[in-house]
This record gives structure tokens, C-alpha cells and sequence, in this order.
């Protein structure tokens, strides 16, 4: 390697990327004092998935005491019977109690010992209707996760020390501007669209300089990612308008389009766009890195040159991220490719119906931004780092003749 200081663009260019930076940083700003929920947070009709609207329950968690299958014949293995003819006993409060368990909670199996969510009836004027005390919601799995995600932070902590603090700190302002400011502003009919860029800008400028640090090679990455994040938006829209998929497949759907200002094709672009983002992110910031690491390791590269090795890795990385949308979907889609894969129909009218369309769509989308946005970083990092790198200097003629004449010099002074 000819050079271990990173290279630096050159102070014309520092004050370009700072004057296209502030506006972005102002506007990202004014946009969410602008479209800041402003209505008190309403909950939905029906209440969420721990809650009934039946008068005088609560949810509450229990511990099962006794699990009792005598009524049940031998070698009964049907769930729905099973619900029928076991009883189950818990505790809650030292208060003990009868639990009805749902057939699918019974074939994943509940067991003395287990701690559950339920729904709690013993206040309610429906106790006697429902005939138990409670009824199962979930399993408690507080404890596991909780450990799951100390393990994941301990391990980012270990592996890539201060930059990993950065990134855990940076995950949990996402984390916050999704559920304080995107999601609320959303249910409080701001523009879903407008919402979900204020705040993909506010996730990718804190999170980024946070986690990669403040410089040149930082803001070439998120400039990379805003132009990504702007060809998504504009495609997602499009497409989803072309390709009529402003339809509620699901409850949830039908739900958000009943009982809020919300449509389905606003709902699409936004999950689009917040997809894309962690994705873009990737892509970005490698390439740009991959352009700094080349520009200091070979300085006398021309700007082509340069170019062209960058994308040589952003080849690579376009390959592997297509993959890895691709099969992340399936795996969290998985239930509902074994189900399709069970009909005997056309793959393409398979890919082309309900919640599938959406999906593929949503693919096809992120994966296009994601292939633009390699090429447009790698250049934009080309001519950043250039502008301020320059090549070793080379002896002169004269300089060169003369080494060469006190070279022979010395050559026939030598003993022979």
C-alpha cells in the first residue's frame, strides 16, 4: 500500500457536500415540526391483540398449576378435543383458577410450570357464559427474548467494539422515530408519503454519522442513500397505482382502511420505503468505503480506474443483497408458500394474487433502488475522493539522468 491516511476531498468540495447537507438537515427538521402528530393517540376499534372488549375483563399473566387429561380418551391426539376434555388450573395474584386453552395452544403444548398472557374473566359479567376463569392469549416469552437481545448486544459490543455501540444506539433512535413520529403521524392523517421520507431522512442522517462518523466518506454514502431512497419512493408509487394493489387482503387491512383516513396503496409505498432504507444503507456506505480504501491504497489511479474496482465489489454486493431480500421474505412468508405451493395452479397466478403481488412487487422495487444507488454511490465517491487525492510525485529528467550518471559513477568507482 502506498498510503494508510485516508484520503480527504479537497475543501471545494467539503463546502458543496456541506451546502447540499444543511438543507436536507433543515428541511428533514422543519418537516417533522410540520407534520408532528398533533391529536391524542386513539386506539383502534376492538382494542389490540392482548385486550377484549367484553365489559370487566383485563389481561394479566398466570402461572399453570395443574394440567388434568383424564377425561380425554387415550390416545386422543386431536387439538380440538383435546381443548375440550382437559383442564387446566392456574394461579394468578395467589388466587387459583380455571384456563381454557385454544386448540393451537394446546398442539404447541402447555405444561405445569408455564407462565401465559391471558385474558381475565373473573371480574366480568360473561364469567358465567364463558364458563372459565381464563382464557389463553400467549406464551410469556419476555425472559427468552430479553436474553436474545442483551446475547445480540453483547456480541455486536465484543465483535466491532465503540462502532457497535454506535450502531445499537443508532438502531434505537430508528426504533423510536418509527413508533413516536412515523406511526402516529400516519394514524393522524398526515401525508403517509411525506411522512415516511421526513422520516426515513431523520433515520439515515442520525444513524449514519452516529454509527460511521462524521466525514466526507459518511455524507457521499448518505447522499448515495437519499437518491436511492427518492428512485424507491417514485417506483414504489408508480407501481403500485399501475399495478392496482390498493386492496386489503388481510384483517389488518381491512381494519387500518375502515377505520382510519388511511388507503392501502399510501400503506404499500411507505413499507416500500422503509424496507428499501435498511437495505440502501448497506450498499451506501460499503461502496463508498470500498472507494476510499482503493483511493488510498493506489493514489496514482485514474478516476475510471478507480471507478471501475469499486464496482467490481459493488457486482459482488448487488448479487449477495438480491439474494438476501429475496430470501428474507421467504423465510418470513414461508407459512404462505406452502399453502400456495399445495394448489395446482400457474406460478405466475400464484405471484400475481393478494398479499403475494405486494411482496413481489415490494422485491422488485428495493432491489432496483438498491442496483441504482451502487453506481451512483460509487461514482459520487469517485469524484469526492479525487478531488482531493493526488498521485505520488514522479522524479524529473534531469533528476532521473543524474541518479543514473551517480549511479554509473559510483558503478565504476567499485573495485571490478
Amino acid at each position: 500500500m502506498t498510503s494508510h491516511r485516508e484520503p480527504k476531498a479537497s475543501p471545494r468540495v467539503r463546502l458543496i457536500m456541506l451546502a447540499c447537507l444543511i438543507p436536507l438537515i433543515v428541511a428533514t427538521i422543519a418537516g417533522l415540526f410540520v407534520l408532528w402528530p398533533s391529536g391524542p393517540d386513539e386506539e383502534l376499534p376492538g382494542g389490540g391483540p392482548t385486550t377484549n372488549t367484553a365489559e370487566g375483563t383485563t389481561d394479566t399473566k398466570v402461572t399453570v398449576t395443574a394440567v388434568d387429561a383424564s377425561d380425554c380418551d387415550p390416545g386422543e391426539t386431536d387439538p380440538m378435543v383435546q381443548a375440550d376434555c382437559t383442564t387446566y388450573t392456574v394461579e394468578a395474584n395467589g388466587r387459583q383458577g380455571s384456563l381454557y386453552v385454544t386448540p393451537d395452544a394446546v398442539e404447541a403444548g402447555v405444561d405445569v410450570g408455564d407462565t401465559i398472557k391471558v385474558l381475565d374473566f373473573t371480574q366480568s359479567p360473561d364469567r358465567e357464559e364463558m364458563g372459565t376463569d381464563y382464557v389463553f392469549i400467549d406464551f410469556d416469552r419476555n425472559v427468552p427474548m430479553l436474553a436474545l437481545a442483551i446475547l445480540y448486544a453483547v456480541i455486536v459490543l465484543l465483535v466491532a467494539g465503540l462502532r457497535g455501540l454506535r450502531a445499537l444506539i443508532g438502531l434505537g433512535f430508528a426504533g423510536a422515530v418509527l413508533f413516536v413520529f412515523m406511526l402516529p403521524a400516519m394514524l393522524d392523517g398526515k401525508p403517509p408519503l411525506l411522512v415516511a421520507m421526513i422520516s426515513a431522512s431523520l433515520i439515515m442522517v442520525i444513524a449514519l454519522y452516529l454509527a460511521h462518523g462524521i466525514s466526507t466518506r459518511t455524507s457521499t454514502a448518505l447522499f448515495g442513500t437519499v437518491l436511492g431512497i427518492v428512485i424507491t419512493g417514485i417506483l414504489g408509487a408508480w407501481m403500485t397505482s399501475w399495478a392496482n394493489l390498493g386492496i386489503a387482503y388481510s384483517e389488518d387491512g381491512y381494519l387500518l382502511v375502515d377505520t382510519t383516513d388511511l388507503g392501502m396503496t399510501d400503506i404499500i409505498v411507505c413499507a416500500i420505503l422503509i424496507t428499501g432504507l435498511g437495505v440502501l444503507n448497506d450498499v451506501t456506505i460499503t461502496q463508498a468505503s470500498a472507494v476510499w480504501e482503493l483511493a488510498a491504497a493506489a493514489p496514482e489511479m485514474k478516476p475510471a480506474q478507480l471507478f471501475a474496482r469499486a464496482m467490481r465489489i459493488g457486482r459482488d454486493h448487488i448479487a449477495s443483497t438480491v439474494y438476501t431480500i429475496t430470501f428474507a421474505y421467504v423465510g418470513s412468508a414461508l407459512m404462505t408458500l406452502i399453502i400456495v405451493s399445495a394448489h395446482d395452479q400457474p406460478l405466475i397466478d400464484t405471484f400475481t394474487l393478494g398479499d403475494m403481488s405486494v411482496e413481489v412487487v415490494s422485491i422488485l422495487v428495493c432491489s432496483i433502488g438498491l442496483v441504482v444507488a451502487i453506481p451512483l454511490t460509487t461514482g459520487l465517491g469517485v469524484l469526492v475522493v479525487k478531488s482531493g487525492v493526488r498521485p505520488p510525485r514522479r522524479p524529473t529528467g534531469s533528476a532521473a539522468a543524474s541518479g543514473a550518471i551517480t549511479a554509473d559513477g559510483l558503478a565504476g568507482d567499485c573495485p571490478r
